[in-house]
């Protein structure tokens, strides 16, 4: 970790501290009803049939007492490392997972604070285009956008990282209405706009920003969240890479309107390309994940609004790993909302991924492509 990472973990230490002695109370008046509120390759084609993505029998049930990833969002304490990362730290803080709803429309780019999330999810959104559900744990964001609608697709984002705060900009009546069912801490706009400020250099509804510290201070005025599990299985130093990797240059998602391709880079890891051309931040550094989860899922119409795609994260399907320049095949489960999601290779092993950031990409069946 960054010296400046150390000093911002202490500041958000001490912030709590302060919040927890009444620091906090100028948030506090919300009223709960606001919660309504590249180069010579081969490209193969994977998980090209068209249909339901399920893998009968591929992935095993595994014994209580097998060490691998927690399977409940059950609170991590005097932990090593953060639970999200995987890396290294002898101050790991002891707070809510903040995930926040990121546009990512081609007018919204460049989008502010995305390199600093532990994890980012991509989903698929109405029209072919996708948006960005961002975790934040480790590190914090000065600035962080533009800030988009809730989805029905993210309430199983929500269910296993016991009680994360979640930012957004609100979204229909029926959304909220269905978003009372799941258990988390509100900071949406909704909840708190005087935290949210919009950037009159950019276009409505793309200009909406925030930024984690003050996401926090009301989080921290408005519930009890928990920390979240660990999410993945993680290498042990020393281990190499398993024998079912196989060396990749990258893989390319077509989501509909949205085309994504990573590409390995030794010094910089994944890569990303969005329709064309490298994709920065507002700092102008390329989003280079360091893991790379390609889980294929179906999508089935919203329950809040048919012309809205709902991604299906519980079951079993298809998935690729990517880490290290190099792919490992396999499969993804999670059976019950309060899970994570466990990824196993071909011999229905669980799959060890090193310390980094991770992005998981969530395309439909036909839509992914492995670059040899």
């Amino acid at each position: 970790m960054t010296s400046l990472g150390s000093m911002l973990r202490k500041e958000l230490r001490l912030l709590f501290l302060l919040l927890a002695a009444g620091v906090s109370a100028s948030c506090a008046g919300t009223p709960p009803s606001a919660r309504l509120s590249p180069s010579s390759t081969t490209v193969t084609d994977i998980a090209s049939a068209e249909g339901p993505v399920t893998v009968e029998g591929s992935v095993p049930d595994l014994d209580d007492d097998q060490d691998v990833v927690p399977t409940t969002a059950q609170e991590i304490e005097d932990s090593e490392s953060w639970p999200l990362t995987g890396i290294g730290d002898d101050q790991v803080g002891n707070w809510p997972v903040l995930i926040v709803k990121i546009d990512n429309h081609d007018r919204a780019r460049p989008q502010s604070g995305v390199n600093s999330a532990d994890v980012v999810f991509e989903e698929i959104v109405e029209g072919g285009l996708t948006r960005f559900a961002a975790l934040f744990h480790s590190q914090q964001a000065e600035h962080v956008g533009p800030i988009r609608s809730v989805r029905t697709s993210d309430f199983d984002l929500l269910r296993n990282l016991n009680k994360p705060l979640f930012a957004n900009s609100g979204g229909n009546e029926a959304v909220l209405e269905l978003l009372q069912e799941v258990d988390y801490v509100d900071v949406s706009s909704n909840a708190a706009m005087d935290v949210y400020e919009r950037m009159g250099e950019r276009p409505s509804p793309h200009n909406l920003f925030s930024d984690t510290k003050s996401l926090r201070v009301v989080g921290t005025s408005r519930g009890d969240g928990g920390s979240p599990p660990k999410m993945f299985v993680r290498q042990d130093a020393g281990d190499g890479l398993p024998a079912s990797a196989t060396r990749v240059t990258g893989v390319n998602l077509d989501y509909g309107s949205t085309f994504v391709n990573y590409r390995w880079n030794e010094q910089e890891g994944w890569i990303r390309t969005q329709n064309g051309t490298i994709h920065v931040d507002t700092e102008g550094v390329a989003i280079a994940p360091d893991v790379i989860i390609v889980q294929v899922v179906s999508y089935t119409r919203s329950r809040a609004d048919g012309r809205s795609p709902e991604a299906v994260l519980l079951g079993e399907g298809r998935s690729l790993v990517l880490f290290e320049g190099s792919l490992i095949e396999g499969t993804w489960k999670r059976t019950q909302a309060e899970e994570v999601t466990r990824y196993f290779d071909r011999d229905g092993l669980p799959i060890a991924m090193p310390p980094g950031r991770v992005w998981i990409a969530l395309p439909r069946v036909g839509q992914v492509q492995v670059v040899e």
